[in-house]
């Protein structure tokens, strides 16, 4: 999407401290991401800008301000969250989680500074090839419940799993990107939270507002439906749509992925995503330990010493010619 197509975004050549904004690499609700050159270590970088649509207009070329004095309050602790959720990632460190280097404050708004990973989002793959043969899917699953992991065992979710979300680096190793959980709290502070949610991929949970009913069990409904997305090769209908077809009719209108799938992929690959989307929290695996057995994955193998070359013998000396 080129540059003239997003709306209230800073302006290529712009100077973030020693940051100079090349170009827009994606614009939602909640901030505005760009790619930039750090000029001291001379390298790219993507920053995220804290601009929710909802509570923030831009005034001028780079100032952020509230759209109303009413949304101040909600701006601002939005604007808290956002600070937090830098922090918090930046405490991950794996290799299929991207790495947030630093996060500051200026332009009235907050700016986090994260690793640029060149490749292919999964949604833009998706949106060329429909669906993925089974051991494509897994070659990126793995490490993503890996990441995952790693994420819930730091004490916080993601909450925004979706094929726009897990980008395919060039080697093919996928990254985790774009985490929800600041937009999640402050759509809950908001009437906004349901725009600010993917449908498809939130799980029902998320639309209450309620933070204390969210747990792993609600990353793991994101990936399921971004699995079935895989296998399918269309998105699964909305959760609260599900939801209320359900409480009005009592008919299921997700078409099961042991329906889509078919022979095409394995049954127990098939029977964890539908477990994944349940409608109901509890009835869905409570951890990614849970879920990974249901796949008969292995967990994260340890890191180990790599193996010491064995010494070699000494060179005999050859025995020279008697004179």
């Amino acid at each position: 999407m080129s540059q003239n197509m997003h709306h209230n975004t800073l302006s290529p050549g712009y100077r973030l401290q020693w940051f100079s904004i090349e170009q827009v690499l994606g614009q939602g609700d909640f901030g505005v991401t760009y790619l930039a050159l750090d000029s001291i270590l001379d390298r790219h970088v993507a920053i995220k800008e804290y601009l929710p649509v909802k509570l923030a207009v831009r005034d001028g070329a780079a100032l952020v301000r509230p759209s109303t004095e009413e949304r101040s309050e909600s701006y601002l602790a939005g604007l808290e969250l956002f600070i937090d959720e830098a922090r918090r990632v930046a405490k991950v460190e794996h290799p299929n989680v991207v790495r947030v280097l630093n996060v500051f404050v200026a332009n009235n708004t907050a700016y986090m500074v994260m690793r640029h990973e060149d490749g292919e989002s999964l949604y833009a793959l998706l949106e060329r090839r429909r669906t993925l043969e089974q051991g494509e899917l897994l070659r990126f699953l793995i490490p993503v419940l890996n990441g995952l992991e790693k994420i819930h065992n730091a004490g916080f979710l993601h909450c925004n799993i979706t094929p726009a979300s897990i980008l395919l680096r060039k080697d093919g190793s996928p990254v985790l990107l774009d985490f929800g959980f600041a937009r999640q709290a402050v759509g809950e502070k908001t009437e906004a939270l349901p725009s600010m949610l993917s449908p498809g991929y939130a799980a029902v949970e998320q639309y209450y507002g309620k933070g204390d009913q969210l747990g792993p069990w609600t990353d793991i409904y994101g990936l399921g439906a971004t699995l079935y997305r895989c296998i399918a090769g269309i998105d699964p209908p909305d959760a609260l749509e599900r939801s209320q077809n359900l409480i009005l009719t009592s008919k299921e209108i997700l078409v099961s992925a042991r329906q889509v799938g078919g022979p095409r992929y394995s049954e127990k690959l098939l029977r964890a995503i539908d477990h994944a989307l349940s409608l109901n929290p509890p009835k869905r695996p409570q951890s990614i330990a849970a879920w990974r057995r249901e796949f008969s994955l292995s967990p994260e193998p340890p890191v180990q010493d790599a193996p010491r070359p064995e010494p070699r013998p000494e060179p005999r000396p050859e025995p020279r010619p008697e004179p």
